[in-house]
């Protein structure tokens, strides 16, 4: 990757850290994860954390990117003598976790642009913003691709390499002073992760701290490290020089066997799991413990000088990432199949077999009709509304995105529930309008307006529903799971199967919590109440019908109603917000 002036910091910032370590308390249980470490990466430094599995690595990565609880941490980690704020934080600190989490249905090029939005607003200049997107791209390796789709499930895009490039190039756009990158390399040929360690090599010689875990780098990569830090089972064997390391161990007697690679025997020596060496981890650690090497970094971190100011850096506004949110929401709702389309063509093929099963339903006011009546509203409220289940795994499968570009300081929760949340009701409504178009002229059922701000409540209230769901579940099978339960005991207790005045007591109040009660309510009074007389000796009128069902016949009953509908909706939505805000905080 080539190393363009854009990518250049502002602010040349060391990380230092002061008896670090890290403790899982539950209850009884408690763990120590990582045990305390001192350390710094200076400028210019490439910093390679490695170790083998379960040895703290990712850990302690966590803890320098701000990404722990701090009940989990101990000792300090600060930034050129400080310890930073979060806001101070998101700004100096960009973290690519291992995961690339990129949205599939926009180029390389789209996604850097959003990218340059969220960090500097609308008041950058279309020339400075193509400046620093050429910049980006010549530094990552990406020109030749940056109209190339990122790909998903349903298109072929970029390889993993260049989709690891591109979660770094995004990062760039906004000038961290540190990069901090869990496993850049895994998973790509050796060639590639070559590249990606080149090119970070040579962003460190344009001032930025680069730390890193890496798993076992190829021989040409270790070249490539400033620093090495070495962990195994939480305990720190070796930090300091890479290139002194093999010259460390053999000194202890266990050298590094010839042309092979530092790396592996490295691993192999700290590995307690699967021991290819005979090395007593105990004896290794308490080793630097007690050595010169120790002592250097504990220098380095006494003689950082403090520096009380950082660079004025632009960021963009509430609003303006309210605005790069929904342009990004909508193109994505309109490209990605997933979304949107599927699910259009799957409601409107199911509405016009509605339709046409019940069809010039309305002409008939015989005995039948009234049950067929009021079958059919009960499966559009219900059944309709039930496949918005659908959406929950791309939701899920976005939500890290999220995760990553808040953590990084691109925006907030506010502006991201609200874009989500306007960006989704005109789908919404163009699926309703389908719908009804398909339903109400083809049955003959009576007012379109208000079938069509009835269904359109609905679906909107389902939607922020499953998005709810979505922000409180690890995985989407868990979510389809409990929308389809939560749905299920609403169409139960909606008061079709029993009536309100025959629901026992004790599900009552599932009756007046689910919205599916107002929808079945607003869709029978629209539907029966106009309708004089019916050919039944028990129900003479519609009113008669509404009566049985316990439902109000005055028509401002559904204003009222499709107000709660609505309410509901937004009390989903507040929730979605709050989970996001309180839960989803990037933090372990």
């Amino acid at each position: 990757m080539a190393d363009v002036e854009s990518g250049t910091t502002t602010d040349k910032c060391t990380v230092q850290w002061q008896d670090l370590s890290v403790t899982i308390r539950r209850r009884k249980f408690e763990k120590v994860i990582l045990q305390p470490i001192s350390g710094a990466a200076e400028p210019g430094d490439v910093l390679a954390i490695m170790g083998p599995s379960g040895s703290g690595k990712t850990t302690m990565l966590d803890a320098l990117a701000g990404r722990l609880l701090s009940s989990k941490l101990q000792g300090k980690v600060m930034v050129n003598g400080h310890v930073p704020s979060q806001r101070l934080r998101e700004t100096l600190i960009s973290y690519v976790p291992q995961e690339d989490s990129l949205m599939g249905s926009f180029t390389v090029r789209e996604s850097l642009r959003f990218a340059i939005r969220f960090h500097y607003g609308y008041r950058i200049s279309k020339q400075q913003m193509e400046g620093l997107l050429d910049g980006v791209l010549e530094a990552v390796g990406l020109n030749n691709a940056a109209d190339t789709l990122v790909g998903d499930i349903f298109r072929k895009g970029l390889s993993g390499g260049q989709k690891r490039r591109l979660s770094l190039g995004v990062e760039l756009v906004k000038k961290p002073a540190v990069l901090v990158l869990d496993e850049p390399t895994s998973g790509l040929d050796s060639a590639s992760a070559f590249g990606v360690m080149d090119g970070l090599v040579r962003l460190a010689a344009k001032g930025h701290t680069v730390i890193t875990t890496i798993h076992q780098p190829s021989s040409e990569i270790w070249t490539l490290f400033d620093k090495f830090l070495l962990l195994s089972l939480g305990r720190t064997i070796y930090f300091g020089q890479a290139k002194n390391a093999p010259q460390y161990f053999g000194k202890m007697g266990h050298n590094v066997p010839e042309y092979s690679n530092p790396t592996d025997f490295f691993i192999g020596l700290v590995n307690t799991d699967f021991p290819l060496y005979s090395a007593d981890v105990e004896a290794l650690a308490k080793n630097y413990a007690e050595s010169e090497e120790k002592k250097r970094m504990l220098e380095i971190v006494a003689k950082v000088a403090k520096q009380d100011k950082f660079s004025k850096r632009t960021s963009a506004s509430a609003v303006e990432d309210f605005v790069t949110l929904s342009v990004r929401n909508l193109k994505n709702n309109v490209r990605n199949p997933g979304i949107f389309w599927v699910r259009f063509v799957m409601y409107v093929m199911l509405s016009l077999m509605i339709g046409l099963m019940y069809l010039n339903l309305g002409d008939d006011f015989s005995t039948s009709s009234i049950t067929s009546r009021v079958s059919m509203i009960f499966y559009v409220a219900a059944f309709l509304v039930f496949m918005s289940v659908a959406v929950l795994p791309f939701f899920i499968m976005e939500r890290a995105g999220f995760l990553r570009e808040r953590c990084n300081g691109a925006y907030g929760v506010p502006a991201a529930v609200l874009s989500q949340m306007v960006c989704f009701f005109p789908g919404v409504f163009l699926i309703a309008l389908c719908c009804t178009v398909c339903i109400v002229p083809l049955s003959g059922m009576n007012n379109f307006g208000v079938y069509l701000a009835c269904l359109t409540s609905a679906l909107f209230t389902a939607e922020a529903a499953m998005c709810f769901i979505g922000s409180c579940v690890p995985h989407y099978i868990i979510g389809i799971a409990l929308g389809a339960g939560q749905f299920g005991f609403f169409m139960l207790c909606q008061g079709f199967f029993i009536v309100r005045d025959e629901i026992p007591g004790w599900f009552i109040w599932g009756h007046y919590m689910a919205f599916h009660t107002y929808t079945f309510r607003a869709f029978m009074r629209n539907e029966f109440h106009p309708i004089e007389k019916f050919n039944d000796p028990r129900f003479g009128t519609g009113d008669a019908v509404l009566a049985f069902y316990s439902i109000t016949t005055d028509p401002d009953d559904t204003i009222i109603d499709l107000v709660v509908i609505c309410s509901i909706g937004f009390a989903y939505c507040l929730a979605y917000a709050l989970v996001l805000q309180f839960w989803h905080t990037g933090q372990r």
